[in-house]
């Protein structure tokens, strides 16, 4: 076997000297038909333009053959070759942009004497420019490689004659489907497809869920649809999926919803195809929005989640359909199975559970749920056929209507949705198994809206349905202490949980009202919840506790990362909503379970610090008779005393006791004893600076910077100027001030801060930040200049990402401050540019809470006038929103 080719003039102007200009035209004319019918959009876009595609090119590679042919039957040099496709184009069917692969195969065993005839055929398709992959083979070489080489036994699945005589390709492909697929050796073979299909889905991913998908290598992409072709031939024989249900492997359902899955991807696949006049898969954010205004979606991000929503669904059909047909290929076994029957309908065959006449499931639907709850009790899996058998029956509409009116598969369902028990199933997710097989639909309907939802952003990183499911994952981590040393407060909450059933429901539907285009989805959940679980064994107090939870499950969230959790007000508002320990115990677990599932990087260490102080403040609260705030911060202050030790002299010993009295109430009760210690031996450090920063701790990914400096108006934004030169990204904030001894009004200013590298390079950039502090108090320094610099240099990611439409919002009711908050898309130097505005407009802020989920931000400050007071007035809020939208407009570049 050869796929090397050396120039051979005299043949190629035997042919014709003016072939690769006709060449060109001829693909230039059928292209723009076939990228015609792409543009539409509609169903001939997908399949049928590629099947479009492929014809041209057999009509020209055919032509082409036999004018070489005959061009070289008159030079004596002709040897007989069959030419075929493979690959896509051998299955009929090829994407716009595809490349083509053809290969010769010789009648003998000398590839090398075909070397001229593939010349001659191969290089006025280059020189038209062209590409098409080949190898000139023999029939011997490839039936061996196909014996170890996956891709070649692939190809040779693939395998459709073009042109030349049909024998030696007919004896080829038999050759192969006796010695490589034949009954000793197609069950090695499936498993070869298997473990490659894992390995790429590793590479790309590993999620059908992922932002910014690969069409065609990602999982649930196309290559899977082949791996399930590749299946479908080499057990059955079948060129084409469809014939599967004459032969009675598919029934009439499957086929359509796979059917349905393979057009959309082909359509999504040859447009990409087409925007970027080459071959290009991922559908990148830029694209989806093309695509689902083409594909007859609209325009905006409720049609781009409608798109995508069909999209996952899509890859998740095209994933079941991959894993349905290599599990039906694999051949019975030779041996006879060991059995053994467990009685209730069910057995167990090779150490798995399985039904024990599967006829018997039509007349007892809870027997599905039955088979599953027998699994996890017993630490097995499901037995294939029983899986597949169910899967089958979930499709019909009655069947999962009797399936909800039985009360024993109701509290099967129960039963399994709550058990923290490990499992055999994948990635150990009983809950998943269950959606992948179709019961949980089956048992909750109500669920299937959310299937495939996906946000339009880059924050919200898997589909609804998928977070969901992943959140009742870790609720069942945090139960078994999995994760005790990543959660601690979490893990042992959550082993003291005394109503499970409530609090795993309430995780699983916390976003079943998060249909696309509506809003308030937490209110909606809640309805549908009621619904949801009078079919189920609840009594009516836990329906609504599941409901109550269900509507204020972002409530903890939004209290934690964007309200001052230290003013009594704040505190006993939320306390008021939650209402007593149990209630405290579930929302927070819940929180940390949504939370932490909605990406892989949302629950940071200070938003989950913040949580946790949020719980513990409310625990106290809500703790009658316990100690009182005032005897909180006693104790606080006397901790920090005894951690200080004894001071080395009356200076050291009057700054401690002053400070600990001066420094706001809220300071010392939003941080720990050690915390304090180490703020608070900083500022003895630094007394006699006007202005100092350093690094006081530091995890994986971040650092907490303590600024201590003479306070004055507008020193938040002289700081933020200096970490925005030094490219460093805010992610929390706090801020104070206290009289010294002295008189002099201090600052001591808390900053957790990300770089782009990681925690331990920010300490470099200390000096920096110091020096251009300095420079910027002096007045020698321009903040303004300081920052529009930075931002200039600074790398800024240029791809594509969802807009994220502006918020402002004034708040003068809650606290003794005016609560702002700003939602927008995040930008360099933004937390400098909000601080600079509000300074501008003559506002004094208290605290900052900085809260960045993926390219957007949520930051809240607490605000008052230049009196002190609240800010009421309807013009001046007006004025202040104003400011800000103009300030965020001019760094977007949209001002006017």
């Amino acid at each position: 076997m050869t796929s090397t080719t050396t120039a051979n003039a005299p043949l190629l102007e035997a042919v014709s000297p003016t072939l690769a200009g006709e060449l060109r035209r001829y693909l230039d004319r059928h292209k723009k038909e076939v990228e015609a019918m792409i543009r539409r959009g509609d169903a001939a876009a997908g399949l049928p333009a590629g099947q479009r595609h492929a014809r041209i090119f057999d009509g020209l590679l055919s032509s082409l053959f036999h004018a070489v042919h005959a061009a070289l039957v008159h030079h004596d040099k002709w040897r007989p070759v069959t030419l075929a496709a493979v690959g896509s184009y051998g299955r009929g069917a090829l994407c716009f942009s595809s490349d083509l692969d053809v290969r010769l195969l010789t009648a003998g065993s000398d590839a090398e004497s075909a070397q001229p005839i593939a010349e001659a055929l191969l290089y006025p398709l280059w020189d038209s420019g062209l590409a098409i992959g080949h190898q000139v083979v023999t029939a011997d070489d490839m039936v061996e490689l196909a014996r170890t080489d996956l891709p070649t036994a692939t190809t040779l699945l693939d395998w459709r004659i073009i042109a030349g005589d049909p024998e030696p390709s007919q004896a080829l492909l038999a050759r192969v489907f006796e010695g490589v697929f034949g009954v000793g050796q197609i069950r090695e073979f499936l498993e070869r497809l298997q473990e490659r299909a894992q390995a790429r889905h590793e590479r790309y991913g590993g999620s059908v869920y992922l932002l910014e998908p690969d069409v065609k290598n990602g999982p649930g992409g196309l290559r899977d649809l082949d791996i399930a072709h590749w299946a479908a031939r080499a057990r059955w024989r079948s060129s084409e999926l469809s014939e599967l249900v004459r032969l009675g492997v598919l029934v009439t359902r499957e086929w359509q919803t796979i059917s349905e899955a393979q057009s959309l991807m082909w359509r999504v696949r040859n447009l990409l195809h087409v925007y970027a006049g080459r071959r290009s898969d991922r559908l990148s954010y830029d694209r989806q929005e093309q695509l689902a205004e083409d594909l007859g979606y609209g325009a905006g991000g409720a049609a781009v989640e409608h798109f995508m929503r069909d999209y996952y669904r899509s890859a998740r059909e095209v994933l079941r359909a991959r894993d349905m047909l290599l599990a039906r290929a694999a051949p019975p076994p030779t041996r006879r199975p060991h059995e053994v029957s467990i009685g209730k309908g069910l057995k167990i065959i090779n150490a798995a559970v399985t039904l024990a006449h599967p006829s018997a499931l039509d007349a007892e639907p809870a027997l599905a749920l039955r088979l599953y709850d027998e699994a996890v009790r017993r630490g097995l899996p499901v037995y294939e056929f029983a899986r597949d058998t169910v899967a089958r029956a979930v499709t019909r509409p009655e069947f999962c209507e009797r399936l909800r009116e039985s009360r024993e598969a109701a509290k099967l369902f129960v039963r399994l949705v709550t058990t923290a028990q490990r499992t055999r199933f994948k990635n150990g997710s009983v809950l998943g198994e269950l959606h992948d097989v179709g019961l949980l639909l089956a048992m909750i309907p109500e669920f299937s809206p959310v299937v495939g939802r996906v946000h339009h952003d880059v924050y919200h990183v898997y589909t609804v349905d998928a977070h969901s499911i992943a959140a009742v994952d870790r609720l069942r981590a945090l139960s078994r202490g999995d994760l005790g040393h990543e959660y601690p407060l979490a893990s042992r909450l959550a082993a003291e949980i005394s109503r499970p059933a409530v609090l795993y429901f309430a995780t699983l539907l916390h976003d079943v009202g998060k249909d696309i285009g509506g809003k308030n989805h937490s209110e909606r959940g809640a309805r549908l919840v009621k619904d949801i679980l009078r079919r189920l064994p609840f009594s009516e107090a836990s329906i609504t506790a599941v409901a109550q939870l269900v509507e204020k499950h972002l409530r903890m969230y939004h209290v934690a990362t964007r309200r001052d959790i230290d003013d009594p007000e704040t505190l006993s508002g939320f306390c008021a909503e939650v209402r007593n320990h149990e209630k405290l115990r579930e929302l927070y677990l819940l929180t940390v379970c949504d939370v932490s599932t909605t990406s892989p990087t949302a629950m940071t260490a200070w938003k989950a610090r913040m949580l946790d102080e949020l719980y513990h403040a409310a625990d106290r609260t809500l703790g009658e008779g316990r100690e009182t705030l005032s005897e909180v911060l006693t104790e606080k202050r006397k901790a920090v005393q005894e951690l200080w030790g004894q001071p080395e002299d009356e200076k050291e010993a009057q700054f401690l006791q002053h400070v600990l009295e001066a420094v706001p109430e809220r300071y010392l009760y939003a941080n720990d004893a050690e915390h304090i210690l180490r703020h608070l031996r900083f500022a003895w450090a630094a007394r006699l600076e006007s202005a100092t920063v350093d690094v006081l701790a530091r995890d994986e990914e971040y650092a907490e910077l303590c600024f201590v400096a003479d306070d004055r108006p507008g020193l938040l934004a002289l700081v933020t100027a200096a970490l925005a030169a030094a490219r460093l990204g805010v992610v929390g904030a706090q801020i104070y001030s206290w009289l010294d001894e002295s008189g002099r009004v201090r600052a001591l200013d808390l900053f957790w801060v990300k770089g782009s590298s990681n925690a331990d390079a920010i300490r470099s950039a200390i000096p920096r930040i110091q020096r251009d502090l300095g420079r910027l108090l002096s007045g020698e320094l321009d903040p303004e200049a300081l920052v529009a610099g930075a931002g200039s240099s600074r790398v800024w990611s240029e791809r594509h990402a969802p807009a994220v439409p502006t918020e402002v919002s004034l708040d003068d009711h809650a606290t003794a401050h005016t609560v702002l908050e700003v939602m927008t898309e995040d930008r360099p130097g933004l937390l400098f540019w909000l601080a600079h505005t509000l300074q501008e407009a003559g506002l004094t802020i208290a605290l900052a809470k900085i809260n960045t989920e993926g390219n957007s931000v949520a930051d809240v400050f607490y605000v008052v006038d230049a009196a002190g007071t609240k800010i009421s007035d309807s013009s001046r809020v007006e004025d202040i929103k104003g400011r800000i939208l103009r300030t965020i407009a001019k760094l977007q570049g949209t001002d006017t």
